[in-house]
């Protein structure tokens, strides 16, 4: 019996002692094309929250500035979806990967105000 050839190193498998200058750009566009459907969805949900806002309780709406963080999330989230069609279809690598940045950045701040909204939602005004 023959040894079993081994399997060629896949980018997932790399070992993580890349410098930091180093530009990973595959895997950037792998997390940009996962990332595209994941804030657009997120921008609707924000759509439909300010929706089921609107058909509330106006008295708990007026007290709350729940629904223009809401807004602006779903504002930031169409902002992602624009800068990740650019990234991918730029052709300059430095560009893709300070849109990359950019992206990573407006992205986690609108998760992270949205989070915040929809706790005070849930615990203050329904």
């Amino acid at each position: 019996m023959s040894d079993p050839q081994p399997l060629p190193a896949s980018p997932t498998s790399m070992p993580m002692d890349r410098s930091t200058s180093d530009y990973d750009s595959a895997r950037d566009r792998d997390v940009m094309l996962r990332l595209l459907s994941v804030t657009a969805s997120l921008a609707g949900l924000c759509v439909a929250a300010l929706a089921f806002m609107e058909a509330s309780s106006a008295d708990a709406l007026l007290r709350s500035y729940a629904d223009e963080v809401i807004a602006l999330d779903g504002f930031l989230f169409v902002c992602c979806v624009y800068f990740i069609l650019w990234a991918l279809r730029t052709k300059v690598d430095g560009r893709a990967h300070v849109l990359a940045r950019i992206i990573d950045i407006v992205f986690l701040f609108a998760l992270t105000t949205m989070l915040l909204a929809a706790g005070y939602i849930i615990y203050w005004v329904l």
